[in-house]
């Protein structure tokens, strides 16, 4: 690896916009990234960004291209290819979106919501390093290029899967991802074992974004203040739970204080300003829904491990038809 890190950040919306700008602050990376529908905007002018944490800035990406294609085409493969592509197996393949800039060394990085995100990398890319990523972070872009980030961003990490030959090197390659996010005011760890953290996120997740959908457009302050749409929410999150711990054997590590849907739903209570799902927002836009890495694919673990989960299976055939009756 050259001396700076050579990063591409494939996603531009909320997640990529904000974590790139930090990762650009650091005089041991560069930093370019591929936008879609908010490109002329980021290309022109760059995002705004209003965040609680940090402070107001313009970010102007050192390289904006439109497609990976174009990004390979200027700058040859990367040292790391961050993905922050919506996760919609149904709709493409995100690893097929990313595979011109994955060269022999590159690390793919998955900043993707959702459950059993990582397999389609690792079969596209057997003998690169696959890291998922969970972000724990609030981050909503209000319209293009624009951003609007809350007090708090933390970033857990592991290695998913790698050549064993290259495993040491590979986790010291990671480490120095970390503490570059980590020098710029991100909360950054790295884990043995990522999975406890992913279905830690997955609690509020799997049950705030299809709930949200099919309550009309509620934010989850409204959804936790109405007795009955709170029961729901942390029967759910009681399924999340129960089948989250079967499949990784182990028990979640409690980010935000959240042990139990109890506790889930009085964090949500904590957030001072509302709270609107991804989910909601697609569904509100007419757009393809997340549903089968947040819905589809655990509820194949559950039927998989033996594990009930009946809400689960019922959210999805709602939001299904939900997405089926666009207009």
């Amino acid at each position: 690896m050259e001396l700076k890190a050579r990063v591409l950040v494939v996603g531009g919306g909320a997640i990529g916009g904000l974590f790139a700008w930090r990762l650009s602050l650091s005089k041991e990376a560069t930093v370019s990234i591929v936008c879609r529908s908010n490109y002329a905007q980021v290309k022109s002018s760059g995002y705004d960004i209003n965040s609680a944490q940090f402070g107001h800035a313009v970010y102007r990406p050192l390289r904006v291209y439109q497609s990976v294609e174009d990004a390979v085409a200027k700058e040859g493969t990367f040292d790391y290819v961050i993905v922050a592509l919506k996760a919609l197996p149904n709709i493409y393949d995100s690893s097929e979106r990313v595979s011109a800039a994955v060269g022999d060394d590159t690390m793919v990085v998955l900043f993707q919501n959702g459950i059993g995100i990582e397999e389609p990398f690792v079969k596209r890319f057997p003998h690169a390093a696959v890291v998922s990523t969970v972000s724990f972070v609030s981050v909503k872009q209000e319209e293009s290029a624009v951003l609007r980030h809350g007090g708090f961003s933390m970033l857990a990490s592991g290695l998913h899967s790698c050549e064993r030959s290259t495993q040491n090197r590979n986790l010291a390659k990671l480490h120095i991802l970390s503490d570059l996010f980590a020098s710029q005011g991100v909360s950054s760890i790295v884990e043995a074992d990522i999975q406890p953290y992913r279905w830690q996120k997955h609690i509020l997740n799997g049950s705030t974004n299809p709930v949200s959908v099919i309550s009309g457009g509620a934010s989850c302050q409204e959804m936790v203040r109405n007795e009955y749409c709170r029961a729901l929410l942390e029967d759910v999150m009681a399924e999340i739970f129960m089948l989250g711990k079967k499949v990784t054997g182990k028990s979640f590590p409690g980010v935000d204080g959240i042990i139990d849907p109890k506790s889930a739903t009085e964090y949500i209570e904590t957030i001072p300003v509302p709270v609107y799902t991804s989910m909601l927002v697609d569904s509100q836009c007419k757009r393809p829904m997340e549903r089968e890495v947040i819905l589809k694919n655990p509820i194949a673990l559950a039927d998989k491990h033996g594990v009930d989960v009946p809400r689960m299976k019922a959210l999805y055939a709602l939001v299904t038809m939900v997405e089926a009756g666009y207009k």
